[in-house]
């Protein structure tokens, strides 16, 4: 058996003897070199290279060692192969490992090689498996001589996989490097599935780290620096026939966050755009002509939805019946989230059809254009809306990454306690359930029990489900302007925090916060408007009837003018001072016991 030598060091070319091991070896270019003798309880010096090898010296007790499934021994670095199957695109920065291999004098962890031999060849060349940063760094440091664990045949691919596992201790492999790694197993033969289960992950991991060897240069660079994930991956890949789908995808890479909204915007309108394809197969499988919808729609001398009509007895007509007798139709158009089915006739009046008289309250005494309008205007809004619900389901998710750790959660204790001191009533709908779940929320019985770092964090994910409660109720009074119970204040609050938190506000969303901004401000503007027309009042009540508050005029260096003590009775008239301060004017106005309130009056009248 071939052993891995103990020693592995050269010394550099530049200003040292020639080595006579590592010449002869570099000459003879591939021949490998057993390690020496060594004796029974003789100290052998063996390095530790990131923790492969035991540190320091080690005993040899004579003990025989188990036998390895492979070759091993020392080879010239500047004679390896680069496998053209399983190879490194881009190695990185060498400069530390080089140095290493200086600091040690030599590379000590091995590296993995095949062996092959051309066709009627008995010269045997090596194949780089793994290590070719260690082979670079070799070459570049002077030490060519580096130990390898050799492989005579790829049925020990288990070791690639030993590899991999090895890698994610040390310095990852980049993610197509990955890739390109389950691609060389599936070319000796191994399933995906044999993979996955090798090493522990997903099949579809596997699957779609495969598939993302076939991206675009730039999507590789993305997954080697980390902004594109093998999770996006497998999410774009849905969109493998729409190309345009895919590129506003990748024009979010870079923002998870951002990458998500698109991704929902995609996944909807692809779940629409199936949704609709099954609904024309229905109308097509019926038996009814299929078109676009009509531009012209809605008015009294064009098309008319058939809900519309009557006959000539003023009879509703019956969809089933009609839509598939000459000059009906049928479209299919986006109704929020649903593909909504629209049969219509193109020619009533021709057809003896008139429409129905009866006019929607929203639409009294507006013209069919004006009518047309605001069926439009409606129809955006609906999707405004339904654009706004689908961003609630991404913005949730971010809630549970920013908020769903119990530290996080103590960042939010403070507001919520403050909340329900202050009246706020922290509750929720069914809908949220999942999400008060998911942030780490306890049932009522388990808080009847719970200590006090559990009732914190509850209390905490009460108050994240109320402000997305909140959200709802704001999105809920676009579609009924009568909605209540929804604190704007509160609701802009939120979306702010979450901004500043790192979540991207969509189009709709800061649109909705500018307007929520202008409300506040509008509504700020009218209180202070009124509370300077208040203080305008009482200045003109008070210019009116002021003379009851005013103090006397002064007669001269600022002395009250002094009054006549006979007109006053009780104590005030046994005092020596008549001239009244302040205070003695309060007290004659309101007079003293056992006198008549109307000549205390007429005193403090006199007074003025």
């Amino acid at each position: 058996m071939t052993t891995v030598a103990t020693h592995t060091s050269t010394t550099p070319e530049s200003g040292r003897e020639p080595d006579s091991e590592a010449d002869s070896m570099a000459g003879s270019g591939t021949d490998l070199l057993p390690a020496p003798p060594v004796v029974i309880g003789e100290i052998v010096e063996a390095e530790v290279v990131e923790g492969e090898i035991v540190d320091g010296p080690v005993l040899n007790t004579g003990d025989e060692a188990p036998r390895l499934p492979f070759r091993a021994g020392l080879l010239d670095a500047r004679y390896l192969r680069e496998s053209t199957r399983f190879s490194r695109g881009d190695v990185g920065d060498l400069s530390e490992l080089v140095e290493g291999i200086r600091e040690r004098r030599g590379v000590k962890l091995p590296m993995i090689v095949l062996s092959v031999r051309e066709s009627g060849s008995v010269h045997e060349d090596f194949e780089i498996v793994d290590g070719l940063r260690r082979k670079r760094a070799a070459i570049e440091a002077g030490y060519y001589a580096v130990p390898c664990w050799i492989l005579d045949d790829e049925a020990d691919i288990e070791l690639i996989l030993d590899m991999l596992a090895v890698n994610e201790n040390r310095k990852d492999y980049d993610s197509v490097e990955i890739a390109q790694a389950y691609q060389t197993i599936l070319d000796f033969g191994w399933s995906e599935e044999q993979i996955a289960e090798a090493r522990r992950v997903h099949v579809n991991e596997v699957r779609t780290a495969v598939r993302a060897r076939q991206l675009s240069a730039p999507a590789h660079r993305a997954l080697n620096a980390g902004t594109l994930t093998f999770e996006m991956v497998q999410a774009i890949d849905e969109f493998a026939d729409d190309p345009e789908a895919q590129r506003k995808l990748y024009d979010k890479i870079g923002d998870e966050w951002n990458f998500r909204q698109e991704l929902a915007r995609q996944r909807n309108r692809l779940t629409y755009q199936r949704e609709r394809d099954l609904a024309k197969a229905r109308l097509l499988l019926a038996g009814v002509d299929v078109t676009p919808r009509p531009r012209s729609l809605g008015y009294s001398d064009g098309p008319i939805e058939v809900d519309k009509l009557v006959d000539a007895d003023g009879k509703d007509l019956d969809i089933d019946e009609v839509k598939t007798l000459k000059g009906f139709h049928g479209f299919v158009e986006k109704n929020g989230a649903e593909a909504r089915t629209v049969v219509y006739c193109d020619d009533p009046a021709a057809h003896g059809y008139t429409r129905r008289t009866s006019v929607p309250a929203q639409y009294h005494g507006m013209s069919e254009e004006d009518v047309a309008a605001q069926q439009e205007q409606e129809r955006l809004k609906t999707e405004r809306i339904e654009r706004l619900r689908l961003a609630a389901g991404v913005r949730r998710e971010f809630v549970v990454s920013a908020y769903g750790s119990a530290k996080a959660a103590r960042t939010l204790f403070l507001d919520a306690l403050r909340a329900v001191n202050l009246g706020s009533a922290l509750t929720r709908s069914p809908d949220l359930h999942d999400l008060f779940t998911s942030l780490g929320g306890s049932d009522p019985d388990t808080i009847a029990t719970a200590g006090e770092d559990r009732q914190r964090r509850t209390l905490a994910v009460r108050f994240v489900c109320r402000q997305e409660a909140n959200l709802d109720t704001l999105v809920d009074r676009l579609a009924n302007p009568y909605t209540y119970g929804l604190d704007e204040n509160a609701a802009l609050a939120w979306y702010e925090r979450l901004a500043a938190q790192g979540y991207p506000l969509t189009e709709d969303e800061q649109e909705l916060c500018t307007d929520l901004r202008a409300t506040i401000d509008a509504r700020l503007a009218q209180a202070e408007s009124n509370d300077e027309d208040i203080v305008d009042a009482e200045l003109v009540e008070d210019g009116e009837s002021g003379a009851l508050h005013e103090f006397p005029p002064a007669t001269g260096a600022g002395e009250p003018e002094p009054v006549d003590a006979e007109l006053v009775d009780g104590p005030l008239a046994e005092t020596e001072d008549t001239t009244l301060g302040d205070a003695d004017l309060v007290e004659v106005s309101f007079g003293t016991s056992g006198h008549d309130d109307t000549d205390d009056l007429t005193a403090f009248e006199a007074a003025a």
